[in-house]
């Protein structure tokens, strides 16, 4: 059984942009890419650290990749594989994401 956890104003997530929210103790990226809302534990697999510094923008300059601000690392925000930095060919941790009448909703186990 999941517990359902709205992700608010993904109806308003431009595409190719990134939000961070909290939910219970964790911290989440939300994507919207090719249309689709994706989501992502936000820590870097490198040294567990979260990718963003404090209110900072996890996307890299061109808004292309996810970026780890500690390390550079940039991950495809497709499917969070890291294609450039330390943690080369690691992933970012996917997050479960449920749409129920036009709301998208973490779900958490």
């Amino acid at each position: 059984m999941f517990n359902k956890h709205l992700i608010p104003n993904t109806q308003n997530l431009p595409e190719g942009k990134a939000l961070n929210i909290t939910v219970e103790k964790y911290n989440f990226l939300v994507t919207k890419q090719k249309g689709q809302i994706i989501a992502y534990e936000n820590l870097c697999p490198h040294q567990k650290k979260p990718l963003n510094c404090s209110s900072d923008s996890v996307l890299d300059e061109e808004g292309d990749y996810l970026k780890c601000h500690h390390h550079g690392a940039l991950f495809s925000p497709l499917d969070g594989t890291c294609i450039i930095g330390p943690c080369i060919g690691s992933h970012l941790k996917k997050a479960t994401v449920g749409i129920e009448q036009g709301n998208c909703y973490l779900l958490l186990a």
